[in-house]
């Protein structure tokens, strides 16, 4: 093997195997330098707008005043805001950065964009910097521009970075760019967000099977969770409360911001209702006197109203409530409390009748919501999708039916049990998913019917022959739709397990589609930025687009009901694997080759790709649309499962009709590139 290349060990999610694969000796740089990606933060023209004007603001009213002005910028990214300072005429400019490629980066668009001389750069944390001659800065700054903050404002220690840099790193009469942070939050009903948290009965027949009642009652792993909340339909949510204020941040303030703080607000109900959760958003005051403002707030309750700007670094989010609270009337009053830690925010909800108490951040002690994603919890509770097993299985499950299910806390056993099958035998991988699973089949009296097994079964032997393999499927590990195929690979395995009869294999086969589509906003995760606010950022899309390159596929997986998606094509079937056969042969998964008319107007800036999984000859599970797709028009999505999106990097534009465009599917590795939230 050559010195300039290095084993890198990779999770393949279809064999759930780790497996070795070669890369050059700079993968672990460049993958770096891939992950921070473009995202869409330097797209974000009002972000970047407000932040020159607070700041062209700030060094004018020092001119005026006759001061310098010294200018420090914390996490410089690409260099942007500290080549914004240099235009607007600071006397010096200080960058500080600690993500070392960035640190490379951000000097190389720095000197293209001829500030090298006017910019010093400081490779390390804030909170490391120097003040003092010969130190990293000689004097104080005072004009601190940042920005620290993610879509749960506090979650990236903007509360840390500006209580040192006020302390240590700035003058008494410094200004602050932003100014001040205002978090709102509004109180909801809704079936659908309630069902992204608990788990809830399932509707068999005339009869329920019912979660425990630790699952029931447990408040969460308390994570915020992350959402573009203007992709909620009406439908989706009844508003109990206005929008109010709860937590102001003055990121000026000499007196330390407190790491622990909490804060309760009274409110008036809207109506009556069951309180699930608390929607979230913030704002950014950008100057002290408040009259450059940039909000997060989603389209109902943002300043400007319905046309806003796209944001996928800045989102809204959502916040479980430990207990479900019953409002009973209009008008009736409520205490909501808002708490935070240093990088963290949980709320509670009480009536005028509820005890005071003071709650700790929520955290799981049910298993699952360790073992599940939120929208893995929607899907196990999607009634709809349940009733189409449901209606599938009532036919083919007798008192004679030995079932093994395969997936990841799959659910599918313990109705086959209760339809009478003779035997059920679960395998659950994860251990979180084990626990989950016997506690539902202690509370539906199933233990006598069903057994949950670990995942290892090459070995084990069973008390009765398997005449029925089922599964979603679904794997915690899957990225993307196509490794949910992994069932294939775990179903070839357990042969010895099943009996020399006709055994079932459910769902019996996997369709994978594609999709021509143009999406709204979601392209420019992808796209290059060139420039923004007169300075030239392609030194920086180049680095990223060589990085990616590299390291990353053109693949991704996005949640895509968040993401207005136009159809400019048909669903054009790229393969069908059948899952009854011992295995899957490897050319079909090779590569496809296809050709399509895209009859409609618009621009071609990617293909969406999801799998379908037969279930009987009039029964298909989708993960993709599930209403009929309107060429030109918005597609709806599963809101459960994430479809693939490959990126064209050249988009196509379609001004007339009957244009073709060329399929090409390759099987590839993928990894994930963009993570959102935060890290657990």
């Amino acid at each position: 093997m050559s010195h300039n290349a290095i084993l890198v060990q990779k999770f393949n999610p279809g064999t759930g195997s780790l497996e070795w694969d070669l890369q050059a000796e700079s993968y672990d740089y460049t993958q770096e330098i891939a992950r921070s990606g473009f995202a869409d933060m330097l797209h974000d023209e009002e972000r970047n707008l407000k932040y020159n004007l607070a700041l062209n603001k700030a060094l004018n009213l020092l001119r005026i005043k006759g001061k310098a002005s010294r200018v420090l910028d914390i996490g410089t990214g690409t260099g942007l805001l500290a080549m914004m300072a240099v235009k607007a005429k600071a006397s010096a400019v200080f960058a500080c950065e600690t993500f070392q490629p960035m640190v490379k980066c951000s000097a190389e668009v720095i000197a293209h964009n001829g500030f090298a001389n006017s910019i010093k750069i400081i490779p390390k944390r804030s909170t490391e910097i120097t003040v003092g001659p010969l130190k990293d800065m000689e004097d104080k700054a005072n004009v601190l521009i940042t920005e620290v903050f993610d879509t749960e404002l506090i979650g990236e220690g903007a509360i840390g970075t500006f209580n040192h840099a006020n302390q240590h790193l700035l003058t008494e009469d410094s200004v602050v760019i932003p100014a001040r942070a205002t978090i709102y939050v509004q109180l909801i009903e809704s079936q659908l967000v309630s069902s992204w948290n608990r788990s809830m009965p399932i509707k068999l027949g005339g009869h329920f099977i019912y979660p425990p009642s630790k699952v029931s009652s447990c408040p969460g792993n308390g994570a915020v969770h992350d959402i573009q909340l203007a992709q909620l339909k009406e439908a989706h949510f009844k508003a109990l409360s206005d929008p109010i204020p709860i937590f102001n941040f003055d990121w000026n303030s000499k007196v330390p911001i407190p790491n622990d703080d909490a804060n309760t607000v009274n409110l008036l109900a809207k109506c009556s209702g069951k309180a699930h959760a608390v929607l979230m958003w913030w704002t950014l005051d950008m100057d002290s006197e408040g009259e450059i403002i940039l909000s997060c707030a989603p389209p109902w309750a943002h300043p400007e109203g319905n046309e806003l700007p796209w944001r996928d670094h800045w989102m809204q989010a959502i916040y479980y409530l430990p207990n479900d609270i019953t409002i009973k009337s209009e008008g009736e009053k409520l205490h909501l409390t808002g708490y935070h830690d240093e990088y963290s925010l949980w709320f509670g909800l009480q009536t005028e009748t509820s005890p005071s108490v003071t709650l700790p951040r929520p955290s799981c002690d049910c298993s699952v919501h360790l073992a599940c994603s939120r929208p893995r919890l929607g899907q196990l509770n999607d009634d709809d999708r349940n009733q189409k097993y449901i209606g599938v299985l009532e036919k083919m499950v007798s008192p004679d039916t030995v079932c093994l299910t395969l997936g990841d806390c799959c659910l599918l056993g313990l109705i086959v049990a209760k339809l009478g099958a003779r035997k059920v035998y679960a395998a659950e991988r994860n251990p979180h998913c084990r626990r989950v699973l016997e506690a539902w089949v202690k509370r539906n009296d199933l233990e006598e019917h069903v057994t949950v097994l670990d995942g290892d079964l090459e070995k084990k032997k069973l008390d009765l022959k398997v005449n029925l393999v089922l599964g979603e499927p679904v794997f915690e590990s899957s990225i993307l739709p196509w490794h949910n195929l992994y069932f294939a690979h775990w179903k070839n395995t357990v042969q010895h397990l099943l009996s020399d009869d006709v055994t079932k294999i459910l769902p019996g086969k996997a369709y994978l589609y594609a999709m021509a589509v143009e999406m709204k906003d979601l392209w420019k995760i992808r796209a290059p930025v060139r420039s923004t606010q007169g300075i030239d950022l392609s030194v920086f899309d180049n680095l990223i687009e060589s990085a990616i390159d590299t390291t990353d596929s053109q693949v991704e997986p996005h949640p895509l009901w968040e993401y207005p998606t136009r159809a400019l094509s048909p669903a054009i079937q790229l393969m069908m694997l059948d899952l009854t056969t011992p295995s899957l042969m490897t050319k079909q998964t090779s590569e496809v080759e296809g050709k399509v008319n895209l009859p409609v107007t618009g621009t071609v800036n990617g293909v969406a790709l999801w799998i379908d999984w037969q279930l009987d000859e009039a029964t298909v599970i989708s993960g993709g649309p599930t209403a009929p797709v309107t060429l030109g028009q918005n597609v709806q999505w599963d809101m459960h499962s994430k479809q693939a999106v490959y990126f064209i990097k050249d988009p196509v534009s379609l001004a007339t009709k009957d244009k073709i465009f060329l399929f090409f599917f390759l099987k590839k590795k993928v990894t994930s590139r963009k993570i959102r939230g935060k890290k657990l």
